[in-house]
């Protein structure tokens, strides 16, 4: 999900709403309290409030996607697949696209601790954070066993997974299927990227 740091605007920039709480230092359990009696969602990275915002038509396709492939392939499991839903990782708070967690959830809870596969719709935006700051963030959640990264451009998963030392196995994947064997899932690229079309990749290049 995008989302932008809420700083103190230089210059003629105008305020944004949150300006009267900016100044004051943040702890997680003061953010939470904070954002709790917010109308919308922020991330925290232990410094910095990240206000979440809209994303693309691309994006919301996908999510949906995601979303309603998963429901299908959990239903009857004790894992729920979430959307948007607050994740603390030590002090840092997240939003990701889509989660899977194991179940029972108290239906009331507000916030994860854990996850076992954690997925991210990349934008231009957010990138970069996605690639390298969520990485080392979701790198500390206990479960996790696959943090995938799918593209919007085209259609491509960056599937990362967990290996010794805090480092990851990362692999890219532009068809077939990603498959979860510690959950016996198969995610299906094409249902992932279903009612999107993308540029076809032509070699322009003259022969020799």
């Amino acid at each position: 999900m995008d989302c932008r740091a809420l700083t103190r605007p230089s210059g003629g920039t105008q305020l944004l709403a949150m300006d009267t709480v900016l100044d004051r230092p943040w702890s997680t359990e003061s953010f939470l309290a904070w954002e709790d009696q917010q109308e919308g969602k922020h991330e925290f990275d232990g410094l910095v409030v990240l206000a979440m915002t809209g994303g693309t038509v691309a994006h919301q396709e996908i999510v949906f996607n995601l979303r309603v492939l998963l429901a299908r392939l959990l239903d009857g499991t004790s894992l729920r697949a979430l959307h948007e839903m607050r994740l603390r990782i030590g002090q840092r708070i997240r939003y990701p696209d889509v989660l899977i967690a194991a179940g029972p959830l108290d239906q009331a809870l507000q916030t994860l601790n854990d996850a076992v596969v954690i997925f991210e719709v990349l934008s231009d935006d957010t990138a970069a954070t996605d690639r390298v700051e969520k990485l080392i963030d979701y790198a500390g959640v206990p479960s996790l066993q696959r943090y995938i990264m799918l593209e919007q451009a085209s259609r491509t998963a960056i599937v990362c997974k967990p290996a010794s030392g805090g480092s990851w196995t990362v692999t890219a994947q532009a068809e077939g299927a990603i498959a979860l064997p510690e959950l016996n899932l198969m995610l299906p690229l094409e249902d992932i990227y279903q009612g999107l079309s993308f540029p076809i990749q032509t070699n322009d290049r003259s022969p020799d």
